[in-house]
């Protein structure tokens, strides 16, 4: 059983020990308080109950050695927290309640209804232990769902007073104490009538324990509403609010404020004088699209899908001119994967404002690195590019030669559409046999693709733009992209035509069709003869994959692929270390209760930023205690892997820019801070980050003037 297993079945126990300690409790308060005949058939329900509530909690514990061998970070709170807070309640309910439901059991109530002295008070010690038992099994699960892996100590306050107070209100609701009436100085009055008054002094108690019961809990409301309003106000406070500058506390010290701080704006990079410059346009617009299938949608699109295919070589300047014709939400341009200054990289509210209808924006940088890239709007990304503010980006290096095929196939969902570059059914692509063909996969969905290359061997030559040092050939495997992340796949043209698929777009292939060197068809006549009659175009290529395929074929582990490179020095000892635990809690996001996506317990902008000085190295472990994937991706950066579940790879060095982390998984990498800026870090699950999956990687001195929501409207997810 892996950890993501061993994580839903603790939480399963969780919520079944919870629900069988209430019962349990709620049983015995029932059967044992009938002032008819005994029915044992009630006490044995609650026996049974307490059983399965024992054993649920004991469960949970014997869960814990496995998960802290995953990771301590799988049990932390659960050891630390919910360990002592469930099993002292369990153990004395136990012991206490048992052996006193097993004695009623064998004689029953009394007629009278009531249990003289030292009995009444193993029925009340009984029935306590069972709802102090119930309260710390619910206050576990609130742990859990609420508090998280970092919980304030101030809520393990709260959690602990609102379990005092719900034991309290049961023991004054259901185990009221009267005082014994003093011996009369006088003859005795005639009796009360049937239905007659209570005598003064029993009057007074009963209002006494009235009132004592509704102070603790109107106190127990106040402290629980109190809490969700603290919550609530925290979530709003960053509607117009600047991101502050990081003042250096990332060495565990605090130094004084930078005086000046460089504002974001400012860092735009050297740009060289004599440099060639690539200028592009770029033009945000609302349209309806039809595909090839015939099926059509509305969209957001930079002109086309996906937008305009952006090309340069090393050492050229880019220049992007951004207008935004008539999107409402507003649009930028990030350029995902590619370390450009941090006053380009597009992010609303964090360096730039959005750019609204009728406005415009140039983006200028260095073409500094190669490889394959895209690039997509970050403002309210979420549905900005699921509708189709996305394009492709790619970098070549003149100094290498170029494949004589090179193909750039972006995956993308279109409102349920799956595309294989713009075309939700067959795309050709002729190449002359023994001829070199690079095809660059590019998942610009926010959701893991698996792609199947067929008709071939194959190499993979790059992940994520960097280049795999000597890749073997791969036949029969699936290829595996998280959210945003890229392969460069390189093959020989074979003599008969090569299909590439993807689980995500069922209806589209892209095949590469062998072609003689003196043909005269152009590949757009080739194009267009496959989409109206792939079956005519290729006879032996069906429309779809075998049924089945995606699932049973295995996938390459790019951990163990590729050779190491001599010489690679091993990080160093004294790095500074992070941890970011990813998991799901119940938060306000921007002031709306959502069941988040968290970050170490918080919701964006509530989670702390990781705050470094340019030439700091951390260690960054990231764990993932969720159901589903996180395609993590630091902004301005590339991240050495380290080890994934505690093994190292053994094949080429792995520098990625989005590290897919699936469900129960630890990664630990290396991140060099050498581009100062304010930079996001977040999931690219694009809808997971607007629910609160992320963060800021800040440096030393460096602000941004750029606000969050406001009258700017910049939503930077």
């Amino acid at each position: 059983m892996n950890i993501s297993q061993l994580l839903a079945v603790d939480l399963v126990l969780a919520i079944l020990a919870a629900g069988a300690w209430m019962a349990a409790a709620w049983m015995a308060i029932s059967s044992t308080a009938d002032r008819r005949p005994a029915k044992p058939r009630g006490v044995d329900l609650a026996l049974l109950l307490l059983g399965l509530a024992v054993v649920a909690t004991a469960a949970r514990y014997a869960l814990l050695p496995a998960l802290v061998a995953g990771s301590w970070w799988f049990a932390s709170e659960r050891t630390t927290i919910s360990l002592p807070l469930t099993a002292i309640p369990a153990a004395w309910a136990a012991m206490a309640g048992v052996p006193y439901l097993l004695r009623r059991r064998n004689t029953g109530p009394p007629r009278s209804g009531k249990l003289p002295g030292r009995a009444g008070r193993t029925q009340e010690w009984a029935v306590l232990a069972m709802v102090s038992a119930a309260a710390s099994a619910i206050a576990s699960l609130a742990l859990t769902f609420v508090l998280g892996p970092f919980p304030a100590p101030w809520t393990l306050v709260v959690l602990l007073f609102l379990v005092a107070g719900t034991v309290m209100l049961a023991r004054l609701a259901l185990f009221p104490r009267f005082p014994r009436p003093p011996a009369p100085a006088a003859p005795a009055a005639p009796a009360a009538p049937p239905g007659g008054t209570v005598s003064p002094g029993r009057g007074r108690m009963v209002r006494r324990r009235t009132t004592a019961a509704a102070a603790v809990a109107g106190l127990m409301a106040c402290t629980a509403l109190g809490s969700g309003v603290f919550a609530w106000l925290g979530s709003r406070s960053a509607d117009g609010a600047v991101i502050a500058a990081a003042i250096g506390h990332h060495r565990g010290v605090t130094t004084a404020p930078v005086v000046a701080p460089t504002p974001v704006t400012s860092l735009v990079g050297d740009l060289p004088d004599n440099a060639v410059v690539r200028h592009y346009e770029l033009t945000a617009r609302t349209e309806h699209i039809t595909l090839p299938s015939g099926e059509s949608t509305d969209a957001w699109t930079f002109g086309s899908l996906p937008g305009p295919g952006i090309e340069a070589q090393l050492g050229e300047v880019m220049e992007v001119e951004l207008r935004n014709q008539d999107v409402g939400a507003g649009v930028t341009l990030h350029w995902h994967g590619y370390d450009v200054p941090n006053a380009m990289d597009g992010v609303a509210g964090a360096t730039q404002d959005a750019v609204m209808p009728g406005q415009s924006m140039t983006y200028r940088f260095l073409a500094a690195q190669a490889g394959t890239y895209w690039y997509h709007t970050h403002q309210d990304s979420a549905e900005g590019v699921r509708k189709g503010l996305y394009g492709t980006f790619v970098v070549h290096n003149p100094t290498l030669p170029r494949a004589d095929t090179d193909i750039v196939v972006a995956g993308h969902d279109l409102d349920g559409l799956g595309l294989l570059g713009s075309s939700d059914r067959s795309t050709v692509h002729a190449a002359v046999p023994g001829s070199s063909v690079r095809v660059r996969l590019i998942n610009t969905d926010s959701l893991p693709q698996r792609y199947l290359l067929d008709g071939t061997a194959f190499k993979v030559a790059a992940v994520d733009g960097t280049e795999v040092n000597q890749p073997q050939e791969v036949k029969g495997k699936l290829l595996r992209l998280g959210a945003g992340g890229r392969m460069d796949v390189t093959f020989t043209m074979p003599e008969s035509a090569v299909t590439l698929r993807s689980d995500s777009a069922a209806s589209a292939v892209v095949v590469v069709a062998p072609s003689s060197p003196d043909a005269t068809m152009k590949e757009a006549d080739i194009t267009e003869k496959a989409v109206g009659a792939p079956e005519k175009a290729e006879p032996g290529i069906p429309e779809k994959a075998e049924p089945g395929i995606f699932a049973t074929t295995p996938v390459l582990d790019l951990l163990h692929y590729g050779e190491p490179v001599a010489g690679t020095p091993a990080p160093a000892e004294n790095v500074r270390e992070e941890v970011l635990v990813l998991d799901r809690q119940f938060r306000f996001v921007d002031g709306i209760p959502r069941y988040a996506f968290t970050v170490n317990g918080a919701a964006y902008p509530l989670v702390p930023s990781i705050e470094v000085a340019e030439g700091d190295t951390v260690k960054v472990t990231i764990v993932n205690r969720t159901a589903e994937p996180h395609p993590m991706h630091p902004h301005g950066h590339h991240v050495q892997v380290l080890s994934r579940n505690g093994v190292a790879p053994s094949g080429s060095p792995l520098m990625l820019d989005t590290v897919d982390v699936l469900p129960g998984e630890v990664w630990e990498l290396l991140l060099h801070a050498d581009n100062p800026g304010i930079w996001m870090d977040h999931c690219h699950n694009l809808d997971h980050a607007a629910e609160g999956m992320m963060m800021l990687l800040k440096y030393e001195g460096v602000s941004s003037g750029f606000v969050h929501g406001g009258h700017s409207h910049n939503r930077p997810e």
